[in-house]
């Protein structure tokens, strides 16, 4: 369904299977293309590809290009998690004047499902944020992570005020652990 979508709306957009994405990183002799994770900050937090770099539009990845001097037909793929954000920024390379634009097929949820080496702040991971609940479904629930899962702005704001008034009133330990 996804990928009926993608070439019915991105139809000038190539794909490059996760496979052929993987023989160039194994491969020595082979040169790795610009790898550009298109994904928000949360997403790419939690894992990427190895040497991704985190641009999440086409305006960007076109100044970058810029900035490091590189030409037009540089090789790039793009990907997201399932390739519909990174085709639709994949179009809009093309129409820039990129002629050598690739999409990561179905993404890094296939990789990861695939069990391919993905890596994050912290090092090698098999983990992947799912994006939300309905596209997790196409990941095995055990590779699921969120970066900031247990954070909620509520409990911050009471630590503080314990910390805070802690010395000064006792019993307002009690009262923050209630509410």
């Amino acid at each position: 369904m996804v990928d009926e979508k993608i070439k019915r709306e991105f139809p000038s957009v190539q794909a490059v299977s996760c496979n052929m994405l993987l023989t160039y990183y194994e491969s020595v002799n082979n040169k790795l293309p610009i790898i550009i994770d298109v994904r928000k900050d949360g997403e790419f937090r939690v894992s990427h590809l190895y040497d991704a770099l985190h641009l999440e539009s086409a305006e960007a990845i076109s100044n970058m290009i810029a900035e490091r001097g590189l030409i037009k037909d540089a090789e790039i793929i793009v990907h997201c998690s399932v390739g519909y954000r990174s085709a639709s920024i994949a179009a809009d390379l093309i129409e820039r004047g990129f002629i050598q634009v690739l999409n990561l097929e179905h993404s890094l949820f296939e990789w990861a499902n695939k069990g391919y080496p993905m890596t994050s702040e912290s090092g090698s991971t098999d983990k992947i944020h799912p994006f939300n609940k309905a596209w997790g479904v196409l990941i095995d629930e055990s590779l699921h992570a969120y970066p900031d899962k247990d954070f909620c702005p509520c409990k911050l704001f009471f630590h503080i005020m314990r910390l805070t008034l802690w010395n000064h009133y006792p019993v307002f330990e009690a009262v923050a652990v209630v509410q």
